[in-house]
């Protein structure tokens, strides 16, 4: 298991990196470069890696939650008026939509912003934000745990010595963050919204 002081950093890492607006994909690399080398029979500490960076980041988003209604008398009029037709779009699926960004390379800004706007029940919100995140970061906790442990020795006999599967991770994260950060600027909320509007017509 992980010692008391490697959990606690590895929260505080989380928390750090998350506490920073709109940069979220790195809890995949956070997750997964924690758990590389830990023991492939050792189920428990990977998932506890996933719990606590799913954790630190939970937290860290609801310190935007409580931050946003401060700030947002800075938004210009037009911005406010779009966080609050999106927030009354997505009221009645705001718990589905968030844990759906959560587990997601999806922004959350937008939503947590909308969220914050309409005062969303706050126990709901750290529920749904850290069942999503839980799923991303246990799935990647597990993956890099795979690659540290299965595929060690395919990776020395395929790539040089130097290119360990930390260094490897590292520069797959990088491409990944790349793609991410190129779907995110094209991504619109207000398609999903609209996504999430016909599907509860539908129904």
């Amino acid at each position: 298991m992980l010692s008391l002081f490697e959990a606690m950093f590895l929260f505080a890492v989380s928390f750090g990196i998350n506490v920073i607006p709109f940069f979220g994909p790195s809890n995949v690399f956070i997750a997964s470069l924690a758990a590389i080398n830990v023991d492939v029979n050792n189920f428990y500490s990977v998932l506890l890696i996933g719990v606590l960076v799913s954790l630190g980041a939970t937290v860290a988003r609801i310190v935007h939650y409580k931050v946003i209604p401060l700030i947002s008398n800075r938004f210009s009029e037009k911005k406010r008026a779009a966080f609050e037709a999106n927030a009354a779009k997505i009221n009645k699926r705001a718990f589905l939509l968030l844990c759906f960004t959560a587990a997601t390379p999806l922004p959350e800004e937008p939503v947590i912003i909308s969220l914050a706007s309409m005062k969303y029940n706050i126990a709901k919100f750290s529920i749904a934000f850290f069942l999503g995140k839980l799923a991303l970061t246990t799935i990647s906790a597990f993956a890099g745990n795979t690659i540290g442990n299965t595929a060690t020795t395919w990776l020395s006999n395929m790539f040089p010595a130097w290119l360990s599967p930390e260094i490897l991770l590292t520069i797959m994260s990088t491409f990944t963050a790349i793609i991410i950060t190129i779907i995110l600027l094209k991504f619109d909320l207000n398609k999903l919204i609209k996504r999430f509007k016909k599907q509860n017509k539908v129904q």
